[in-house]
């Protein structure tokens, strides 16, 4: 039960405790009104201050002044022309009764509260009110006269809210709240992981296009080391070099000295070889005619085939002409080995002439043996070359390059293999290894072109579109597990890029092109190497580029140059301005000296007709071998009549030998960082094994290892550093993907229970409200209906309440909005949600203001039954209808209040009304009427 004070000006009250009605003045002084438990019907004309008991209820139970509409501060709300005023509200409930003060002060707009006749703070109030599960902010229980039209502009979610709070369980809104708390939580959970997992995802691919990077650095770092320990070798081997020439020149010393005591005693044997070699001299020439006679033979067989057979018949004849010629020369030598033997001991020290004799011997018996295998060698080749011109199967070298490919990297192959089948996944130009597709113009171009580009980059794939590039590393690395190079080609093609210098104005050098001259290959392969190699500003010089290097190297916009067999590579001190050079070997090409195309084929068979005229013209020289012999005959001479000589020669050099053994060994351990007692580590001894044991071999090893570590250009540390870096952000950032996904899992549990404490209850109450509401209209001949609706079953803050209703039967249902309905059916509407809020009978009261406004008088008397039929049930909670008319006729019950409100100058005040006379005088008046 609820009765309440209403404002006046002064701080004195008294109580009422019986339910009464009582007639106001139009401006209060003082005011009690005392309501019944069930329907309240507080009825007076416009003006008279009915609204004020909304006003009272509202500010006496620490409602906000925004709920009514009226005015922003609480001092407005006090009797004009008074300084201050009192609201004292009595609710009544189980176990007893609450009664709240307020004082209101105009002049600061400041409250004093008190609770059960104690001062206490509006919080308090509020506490005790929100127990009560009283709701004046809530329009389903309290709906003032300004807010009837807001009711109908509520949003599906804010009727929700608001039928939550009015008729649901505590703990609906509560689980409400938790669930949108929560789906914004899994919102942010997933936002974060979808983040984190992009963010990733995209770590990885930086990760992986700079893998190649690193790569590289390290196969730079392998090459550098290798280059270190060569180095570190190189001593040691010329130390091994020059010890073994000690020992060798010991041994040589030693036969020296022996050969010559033999030559001593050797008289007597000569005189008889002599005579031997007259006798066998004899048998020679007819030995030498039949051999010959029976090469002819041989060639008169073959049918005279290749016209070379007949040279090599003129070449025997020579033969036996330097045979005899030998023959002479021979007699002639021993006739001077007889007069020499007899000068021998008289000789001075020819050491260095007998060393130069011996190494002329040694010529001219690799010399001749070269001739002889060069004879064979010719023979075999102008064979090969008639059968290679003959040939039909010139086509097979189109799968030669493909052939070394796949023999060097296997793996590469196999991603062609791939492509070639594939090429129509990719939306750009795709180009197979550039060792495929890089033609050069001329053989001899292409050790140059190999030597200055990376074999890495050679086996490289070639794509227009880094999309395209990423799409194939993707199935060819990670999926296949391939080791694979590829290549994206810069955005901006520089493929036709001009040098710094016309090539012209570098004739005087010996240059006569550039690189990119010498190649043929596609725009993206040849943009990628002007790029990345330079090759449109490398020129390419000749011999005379050699003989003047010194002048060369000083032109300053020289930084990579080749000379015929040589790469120059200059460098320039950026605070001295010194220049430095470094320069290498042109090794042989091995991939680029294979070209396919049909005018290559037809070039390589007139090479081939050339080549085997130069055969022919070869072959004139083989007649050279008999002035070898006619040359060995007369060092052979030389060389007895100074090996007496030679002996204190060998003593010599061995002092020198030594001391130069001494000095290597001392500086091959200063540069292992050894002490000169310290025998080789067994780690670099280990190394050691694995390297070249010549100098020749070093060094050639060292040039290549340096070619190839130059071609790394642009890598530092730092790459390997930042590779390393975002490695580890890649696992933090996978470990944190993995503690936001399990949390957003609990999250995802947690939410789904909650659910079904929320939703279940939610549904069920809906349902209710949906019987409850659709009879009421069912009552006055209409159609209505309430369900819950969302549009996303997971978007917990979109869930509301959805009102339909028809008033006519040519139409349908229509969703209850401010602009589709009239007013009349609006308040018609509202007032029967209200109503089926009513018998669920959370809230302890209800407040209707002038709901009733723009109602037909049909609508209005079905509505006002269906009210009365409801709010005196006694199961329901207290009901106040505010209205300013009543219709005639109107079927009333016993359980109403009816609470007239009047205003006048003839008022009486509130103490001096009594409601038994007011009743019998007017009975009397209807009586005489």
């Amino acid at each position: 039960i609820f009765v309440t004070k209403m404002l006046r000006p002064t701080t004195s009250c008294s109580h009422l405790s019986h339910h009464h009605s009582l007639c106001f003045d139009r401006t209060y002084d003082y005011s009690v009104v005392c309501p019944g438990p069930n329907l309240n019907m507080i009825v007076g004309a416009n003006g008279t201050g009915k609204s004020s008991i909304v006003c009272a209820i509202c500010l006496g139970l620490a409602g906000k002044t925004a709920i009514l509409g009226r005015g922003d501060k609480v001092g407005l709300y006090v009797k004009r022309g008074f300084p201050k005023g009192s609201i004292e509200i009595e609710l009544c409930k189980n176990g007893g009764k609450v009664v709240i003060n307020r004082e209101i002060h105009v002049e600061n707009n400041q409250s004093l509260w008190m609770l059960n006749g104690r001062h206490c703070n509006q919080k308090a109030v509020e506490e005790e009110v929100k127990a009560l599960h009283i709701q004046v902010s809530n329009l389903c229980q309290f709906l003032p006269q300004e807010k009837v039209g807001e009711f109908a502009k509520m949003s599906k979610i804010e009727l929700l809210e608001a039928t939550e709070k009015s008729v649901g369980p505590p703990e609906m809104y509560e689980y409400h709240c938790e669930l949108k708390n929560f789906r914004n939580k899994e919102r942010e959970l997933e936002n974060v992981v979808k983040e984190r997992a992009n963010f990733l995802e995209k770590a990885k691919q930086r990760n992986e296009r700079n893998k190649h990077d690193v790569n590289r650095y390290y196969e730079k770092k392998r090459h550098l080391d290798v280059i270190e320990l060569l180095e570190k070798k190189k001593p040691w081997v010329e130390y091994e070099t020059t010890r073994k020439e000690l020992e060798g020149i010991k041994r040589e010393r030693d036969e020296a000295k022996r050969q010559l005591a033999a030559l001593k005693q050797a008289q007597a044997p000569m005189l008889r070889k002599i005579q031997e070699i007259d006798n066998q001299l004899k048998p020679t020439e007819a030995q030498i005619k039949a051999k010959c006679k029976q090469k002819q033979d041989q060639l008169d067989r073959k049918h005279k085939e290749i016209e070379d057979i007949k040279q090599t018949l003129k070449l025997k004849q020579m033969e036996e002409e330097d045979h005899q010629k030998r023959i002479s020369n021979t007699r002639r030598t021993i006739n001077d080995l007889k007069e020499e033997l007899a000068k021998v001991g008289d000789q001075p020290d020819v050491t260095p002439q007998i060393n130069a004799i011996n190494v002329e011997l040694r010529r001219n018996q690799e010399e001749r043996a070269k001739i002889e295998g060069d004879k064979a060698d010719l023979r075999r080749e102008r064979d090969n070359l008639y059968a290679e011109c003959r040939s039909d199967d010139m086509n097979n070298l189109l799968n030669a390059k493909e052939e070394k490919l796949r023999d060097r990297h296997r793996d590469t192959h196999a991603a062609l293999q791939w492509l070639r089948q594939n090429k129509n996944q990719f939306t750009g130009n795709v180009h197979e290894p550039m060792m495929l597709v890089i033609n050069v113009r001329e053989h001899r171009f292409a050790k140059y072109v190999e030597t200055h580009i990376s074999f890495h980059d050679l086996r490289a794939f070639v794509f227009q579109k880094k999309d395209d590039m990423e799409k194939f590393m993707t199935e060819v690395r990670d999926k296949m597990n391939l080791k694979v190079n590829s290549i994206s080609a810069p955005e901006e093609s520089c493929s036709r890029r001009p040098p710094s210098r016309n090539i012209e104005s570098m004739r005087r050098f010996g240059f006569f092109t550039y690189l990119r001259e010498m190649f043929d290959a596609p725009d993206e392969v040849m943009s990628y190497l002007c790029h990345q190699y330079k090759v449109h500003d490398v020129p390419v010089g000749n011999d005379q580029t050699k003989a003047m290097i010194k002048t060369v190297i000083e032109e300053p916009y020289l930084k990579v140059l080749y000379t015929t067999e040589e790469r120059y590579t200059v460098k320039r001190s950026f605070y001295s301005n010194k220049i430095s050079t470094s320069n290498s070997a042109v090794q042989p090409s091995q991939y680029l000296t294979i070209t396919v195309d049909a005018e290559e084929k037809q070039q390589l068979e007139q090479q081939l007709k050339v080549k085997y005229s130069g055969v022919k013209a070869q072959t004139k020289l083989i007649s050279d071998a008999a002035a070898l012999d006619r040359r060995d005959n007369e060092l052979l001479a030389e060389k007895k009549h100074l090996s007496e000589q030679k002996c204190n020669h060998l003593e010599q050099r061995k002092v020198r030998l030594t001391e130069h053994c001494k000095g290597l060994l001392k500086k091959a351990k200063s540069i292992c960082k050894m002490q000169y007692d310290e025998s080789l580590p067994e780690d670099l001894r280990n190394a050691f094994n694995k390297l070249p044991d010549t100098l020749d071999e070093i060094d050639a090893m060292l040039n290549e290892e340096r070619s190839r570590a130059e071609c790394f250009t642009g890598l530092s540390e730092s790459v390997v550093e930042e590779y390393n870096r975002r490695e580890q952000e890649i696992n933090n950032l996978e470990k944190e993907l993995e503690e936001k996904s399990n949390a957003l899992n609990t999250y995802r549990q947690n939410i789904s229970e909650a659910k079904e404490r929320w939703l279940n209850p939610l549904k069920q109450l809906v349902e209710q409200i949906n019987g409850k509401f659709s009879d009421f209209f069912r009552s006055i001949q209409c159609a209505g209906e309430v369900d819950l609706h969302a549009e996303n079953e997971e978007e917990y803050d979109k869930y509301g309440i959805r009102i339909r209703v028809k008033f006519h039967s040519s139409t349908q249902l229509h969703e209850l909005t401010a602009y589709h309905q009239s007013g009349g059916e609006r308040s018609v509407s509202t007032m029967l949600y209200l109503m089926a809020l009513q018998e669920l009978n959370r809230c302890p009261f209800r407040v209707v203001d002038e709901i009733n406004q723009g109602m037909d008088p049909v609508n209005e008397r079905r509505v006002f039954d269906i009210v009365v039929r409801t709010a005196c049930k006694e199961t329901t909670s207290q009901y106040f209808f505010i209205t300013p008319k009543l219709l005639q006729n109107l079927q009333y019950a016993e359980e109403m209040t009816i609470l007239c409100v009047h205003n006048g100058p003839q008022m009486l005040s509130p103490n001096q009304w009594n409601e038994r006379t007011f009743i019998e005088r007017c009975l009397q008046k209807n009586a005489q009427t």
